[in-house]
């Protein structure tokens, strides 16, 4: 990358001004950078922290498949009939656990399944969206499997939930609404606008490259805009407000604010600076997901929440994060996704 764009990058943050290059400058930039980038990645950690938070498709004990909330905190596997719900539907202790990943079942038509087992006997069987989500669950589970047990976290409070004919009436005009109607047009100029395309379009490519499979990174562009949609359509409605999704915006923001760091100072800062920057980014974009998450599951379905985890499955990976950003055959598609992710941290809506 050359050194005019990278001054062109920082010249919203980096107090050096450009001046003729001198070792001396490098070597105050170079720990300026290393700073911001450890600054941001050594916060505070809560005593109990939750690890993984989402929806899984589960196996009930009528060989009945049905999406359930899943949190991971500590030694403990809590899930949820839905994420407003107070009280879990189950609850598994970690200790003497193992978690098994199983081969896909033809007859069953199921893929990415794994269980939490107790010797022979299974807990919990899972079926998650894609191989990343599975091996985000997998890995985070077997993470937890020593660690104490601990008490479900305080559950996100809810709005008192409209009445279902409200929703409903909400959820089939979502369905009819067309780019020709008036509704429809506020929703493609709420939501396709130039910084939009370019950050998904520059996502969609950059995961087709890293995966080899087109047909993935096209579900994850319909699952992006279909949950976007939704949002719009809720707050059109007023069952749901902008300021509602302001809390998501904040780890959101500085996860993209972050990842233009990283973005920045690659070839700057040591390698373990990056890692540490991007697993802070994986942790915020998982909390702006816990959030989100926790905000829509009582107007969606549970196919559209599953929409939610198997996008963040995917961005929120800092090993997917690590291999994007030192790939120099994405430079062109990770210039133009951190562009509108600048632009994004550079627009206030309050």
């Amino acid at each position: 990358m050359s050194e005019n764009k990278t001054e062109k990058k920082l010249k919203s943050e980096d107090p050096i001004k450009k001046t003729k290059s001198s070792s001396k400058e490098n070597a105050e930039q170079k720990k300026k950078i290393e700073q911001e980038l450890e600054e941001e990645s050594s916060e505070d950690e809560e005593t109990v922290k939750v690890s993984r938070v989402g929806y899984i498709n589960c196996r009930l004990k009528k060989k009945d498949w049905k999406a359930v909330y899943c949190v991971l905190i500590g030694g403990s596997f809590y899930y949820y009939k839905s994420s407003s719900d107070q009280q879990p539907k189950g609850t598994i202790d970690l200790s003497a656990h193992k978690v098994v990943v199983h081969p896909s079942d033809a007859k069953d038509k199921r893929k990415f399944v794994f269980s939490v087992q107790k010797g022979d006997e299974q807990m919990f069987v899972g079926s998650c969206a894609n191989e990343q989500e599975l091996n985000s669950w997998t890995t985070a589970i077997t993470a937890n499997l020593e660690k104490e047990k601990a008490e479900p976290p305080t559950a996100t409070a809810q709005k008192a939930k409209k009445k279902k004919s409200l929703i409903s009436r909400a959820q089939n005009k979502a369905a009819t609404t067309t780019a020709t109607s008036t509704l429809g047009k506020k929703v493609m100029k709420a939501i396709i606008n130039d910084e939009t395309t370019t950050l998904i379009n520059a996502l969609k490519h950059i995961v087709k490259a890293q995966s080899h499979d087109a047909k993935k990174a096209d579900e994850l562009e319909k699952n992006i805009i279909k949950i976007a949609v939704k949002a719009f359509l809720l707050i059109e409605n007023k069952i749901l407000t902008a300021d509602d999704f302001l809390v998501a915006d904040k780890p959101l923001r500085d996860a993209f604010e972050l990842m233009v760091k990283v973005f920045n100072g690659r070839g700057r800062v040591k390698d373990d600076k990056i890692t540490a920057a991007l697993a802070k980014v994986e942790e915020l974009l998982k909390k702006a997901e816990e959030i989100i998450t926790n905000l829509l599951a009582p107007h969606l379905t549970s196919k559209n929440m599953l929409r939610i985890s198997s996008t963040f499955s995917i961005i929120a990976n800092s090993e997917f994060l690590n291999t994007v950003f030192r790939n120099d055959g994405l430079e062109g598609d990770l210039d133009k996704l951190i562009d509108a992710m600048e632009y994004y941290t550079q627009f206030h809506y309050h």
